[in-house]
């Protein structure tokens, strides 16, 4: 994604343009962002190269507390949109991994996870200990069907010196290889 003033004006207009849906509330001051409150993204959004493929299923995410606007959102691939007007023998794509972006439209993580699903798992992003409507804290939890079933990822903490998101490991959560260490486009 090309870091100038006028793209990151055009994806704020566009992301703005976005209405501040409900989120559920989760323990705490976390908020639990839902896939159904996502709005698809714009036409005129610039997108990471990475995910300029697959516009069509991108949307954006909203990370705020309820009734406040939000100062970071989520853009992120919806893998089964894209699938639904495929053949159902499609090949599994290779998506990039969702993006967080400021108010401005500047990079400011990457979760390690597609969002809101990666077949047959699910992730949950909540978020809380908030500071002037940036979450300082993002949980990440995988709901996974299989035997060894659900898990924590590493947590993502805002740090205030660099202004973005870092990966900070919980006691519980063991990173594993697959886990994507790619920064911001």
């Amino acid at each position: 994604m090309t870091s100038t003033p006028a793209l990151r004006a055009s994806l704020l207009a566009s992301l703005l343009a976005c209405a501040w849906p409900t989120q559920v509330q989760a323990a705490g001051d976390f908020v639990t962002l839902s896939a159904t409150q996502c709005q698809a993204v714009a036409t005129d959004t610039p997108l990471p190269a990475d995910m300029e493929p697959y516009r069509a299923a991108v949307k954006v995410c909203a990370l705020s507390r309820p009734a406040q606007p939000p100062q970071i959102r989520l853009i992120s691939v919806f893998t089964d949109d894209y699938y639904k007007s495929l053949p159902a023998n499609a090949p599994w794509e290779n998506f990039p991994l969702p993006v967080l972006v400021d108010a401005s439209g500047r990079c400011v993580g990457r979760l390690a996870h597609l969002f809101p699903v990666d077949p047959p798992q699910e992730l949950v992003v909540s978020a809380g200990h908030w500071g002037r409507g940036v979450p300082h804290e993002l949980r990440l939890k995988v709901l996974s069907p299989a035997v060894g079933g659900n898990y924590p990822l590493p947590s993502l903490r805002w740090n205030a010196k660099t202004q973005a998101y870092q990966t900070v490991p919980s006691p519980t959560s063991t990173p594993t290889p697959s886990e994507d260490k790619t920064p911001c486009p």
